[in-house]
């Protein structure tokens, strides 16, 4: 799947006033091409020299704050493993975010520069498939693997209406880079 499918797939059921953390590099970048913000507050991230792991924490405030609202959590599988851990304080405190986790299995705003540039790259893959979906299931979460587009739309839903902390746990493509240009001029 194209992370900019599986972020437009969560952009169609957000409501107008939800909000939305990023955490992350290429999913997270794909997010902010397709995913609309109509209020201020309703888009969060660290920004693009921000720390990778804290939108775990955002999250959890963001819904704490305004329980009413959808929170919704995008991130990568890199960003997961930095903070990933406090989606046992989420089941613990019963916050329900929902967690969409792009999950490439590479570092994937490193991996295809580094290709492009060398045709090599060191030290960006992670391990393929990962069941983020089991992990947060063994820390009191709903957890649900989509492994095709089709699927995506009823485990959001089912994310929404669980009323528990959810992850999504989305298998996207790695070949598909993210576009970029650059001026060195």
């Amino acid at each position: 799947m194209r992370n900019s499918d599986a972020a437009l797939s969560v952009a169609k059921l957000l409501d107008r006033d939800a909000i939305v953390v990023g955490d992350g590099g290429d999913f997270v970048s794909y997010a902010g091409r397709v995913v609309d913000s109509f209020e201020p507050g309703c888009w969060v991230d660290p920004g693009p020299f921000g720390c990778l792991g804290s939108g775990l924490g955002y999250a959890m405030a963001a819904k704490l704050a305004f329980p009413e609202r959808q929170v919704v959590l995008l991130l990568g599988d890199g960003a997961f493993g930095f903070s990933g851990m406090e989606l046992d304080t989420l089941a613990r405190h019963r916050v329900p975010v929902v967690c969409v986790i792009g999950n490439n299995g590479i570092w994937a705003l490193e991996k295809h520069p580094m290709e492009a540039l060398y045709g090599y790259s060191v030290a960006a893959e992670l391990r393929p498939g990962t069941r983020y979906d089991q992990v947060a299931e063994a820390l009191g979460c709903q957890g649900q693997l989509v492994e095709r587009p089709m699927h995506l739309r009823t485990a959001l839903e089912t994310a929404f209406r669980s009323g528990r902390p959810s992850v999504v746990n989305v298998l996207t493509d790695p070949t598909i880079a993210y576009p970029r240009r650059s001026n060195l001029a």
